[in-house]
């Protein structure tokens, strides 16, 4: 009696063993199979469209979006299922490969190694990122944009302003106009956009909306940053997941910056 229950037992043990290997060879991602089920997803979906029955194409689509995801999971969490994805769809004939066309655009935006201007490209397997300003700021340019400027009602401002239109302002201002308590600080030259123009630095209050062409001064800068990288990981994708960042050295971004300089030319409804 206790042979046989040791031999049950062994029975027992050997299919639970068997059963855990099926387990764990299912959970693994096969990756022409993945391919193929898309594939055969997407001529399903042709075929009840062929048909015309619309549940057959509810189930396909769903089923094909399902397959679809799984790839692009398997791929998103893998390095090197993308090498694996290339193989399998190198030996596809075209009339199939155009199915993972927004796949193969993804990828290419993805694995396509980032510039990081002064550092150099980015390293295959880590994570990149721009820190905070190291302070270092250089000064590229120096140039004019015209904008348009509304001055709110009931508000005082101090602006640079076209002598000659300054003149106008003024006058309006001493006969109860749209502006009041107009006050010339100073006069000065300008070189904008070639042109040598002189300005009046002034001080009004608006009574009505003022609705106004100006130019403003830009600076075109190089601004540096800090520039950290993370190891990449197989469980990055997880919310919870922390990266350890380290500082791998600086990069720099051009930036258009208005400055506090701006000069009114015209106001039209003035």
């Amino acid at each position: 009696m206790g042979i046989k229950e040791g031999g049950n037992m062994k029975k027992i043990v050997l299919v639970f063993a068997l059963a855990l290997v099926v387990t764990v060879f299912a959970g693994e991602f096969d990756m022409e199979l993945g391919v193929h089920r898309v594939i055969d997803g997407y001529w399903n979906i042709n075929q009840a469209l062929t048909e015309e029955d619309n549940q057959a194409y509810a189930e396909a689509l769903n089923k094909f979006d399902a397959e679809m995801e799984a790839l692009q999971n398997h791929i998103a969490q893998n390095n090197e299922a993308v090498e694996e994805f290339k193989a399998v769809l190198e030996n596809l004939p075209e009339e199939t490969r155009h199915i993972f066309n927004s796949l193969i655009k993804e990828l290419e935006s993805t694995t396509r190694n980032e510039l990081f201007p002064g550092y150099g490209y980015a390293e295959p397997g880590y994570h990149y990122r721009r820190g905070g300003e190291t302070g270092e700021k250089e000064l590229l340019q120096k140039f004019w944009k015209s904008e348009e400027r509304t001055f709110e009602s009931n508000k005082r401002y101090k602006f640079y302003i076209e002598l000659k239109l300054a003149t106008q302002m003024q006058q309006n201002a001493e006969v109860g106009g749209v502006i009041e308590g107009f006050n010339v600080k100073g006069v000065v030259g300008m070189i904008i956009n070639g042109e040598f123009k002189e300005v009046a630095e002034t001080e009004f209050l608006t009574k009505e909306t003022l609705r106004t062409k100006c130019v403003v001064a830009y600076e075109k800068n190089k601004v540096h940053y800090e520039l950290y990288r993370a190891k990449k990981g197989f469980w990055d994708w997880l919310p919870w997941t922390s990266l350890t960042w380290e500082k791998v050295g600086t990069t720099y971004v051009i930036l258009e910056e208005a400055t506090e300089t701006s000069v009114m030319l015209e106001a039209p409804n003035f």
